[in-house]
């Protein structure tokens, strides 16, 4: 991202409470998947990602209307390439392909390994999937990014004035006991539509029952005709960046520990 004084910095954390990061693409129109193709992206995958599975869950295609993961006889909904070293996950469905990393509680759990080794793993899922498909697929439509941290505290207490800066209250909100689920998304005139979702919840760690609040960002762009999608990938990124860093109040800078690392 770039800083006011016109610099690309990248924002580091030393606390941060993050707990999933997924960047996403979306295409035009659903691939017929066949076991064929999943097993040759299996292979092409195998060095990073030996561990080949079926998926527990599905996620629609961001900002595609209508559509719809397939169930029946012959169908293949899709497929979980796992056991990478640095956490990372790859998910594959017919219009939708996710690299994903997810933190391990415990003495394995590794640090988030940063953006841009989650892009060069689905950009490695593309093209294995490319070529499981004879070189085509359909075209990319939207990419999309998202990040989850999971906010250790109790729920009585103020969470937005803690940690949220004056863009992420809601006026309604000033006078609350508690915030439950607070949810906002729009579109930017740059064409990135941003989100933010922040929601009581309850989480099992190392087998304790732990209150807190799951903060989500995201952000995402419908690509051009053309539009190369690593580029576009780049953009939403430091577009998201810039929205987390305006989004969170000084005490939060100060508790996770952020810090503006100029780039060469």
């Amino acid at each position: 991202m770039t800083s006011n004084s016109g610099q690309r910095v990248r924002l580091d954390f030393g606390n941060l409470p993050l707990v999933e990061v997924a960047l996403r693409v979306s295409f035009e129109s659903p691939v017929d998947l066949k076991f064929a193709i999943i097993n040759r992206v299996g292979e092409r995958l195998h060095s990073q990602f030996p561990l080949l599975t079926e998926p527990t869950s599905f996620e629609r295609p961001p900002g595609i209307r209508g559509a719809s993961v397939a169930f029946g006889p012959g169908q293949i909904p899709g497929a979980i390439y796992s056991g990478n070293p640095d956490g990372l996950i790859i998910a594959l469905q017919s219009q939708v392909v996710v690299a994903r990393w997810l933190k391990h509680v415990g003495k394995n759990g590794g640090d988030y390994p940063r953006f841009p080794v989650l892009r060069d793993a689905l950009r490695q899922a593309m093209e294995a999937f490319k070529d499981a498909c004879g070189g085509q697929l359909p075209r990319v439509v939207v990419v999309n990014i998202s990040y989850v941290n999971f906010l250790r505290i109790a729920h009585t207490e103020p969470v937005l004035r803690r940690y949220f800066s004056d863009l992420a209250r809601v006026k309604a909100t000033q006078n609350a006991d508690q915030i439950h689920r607070l949810e906002v998304s729009w579109r930017e005139p740059d064409s990135v539509d941003l989100r933010y979702r922040l929601e009581q919840v309850t989480a099992e760690v190392e087998g304790q029952t732990v209150e807190g609040y799951q903060l989500t960002t995201a952000a995402g762009t419908r690509l051009a005709e053309g539009a190369d999608a690593d580029s576009a990938l780049e953009t939403v990124h430091d577009r998201l960046q810039l929205f987390f860093q305006d989004l969170i109040s000084d005490h939060a800078r100060k508790e996770w520990e952020l810090k503006e690392v100029p780039l060469g």
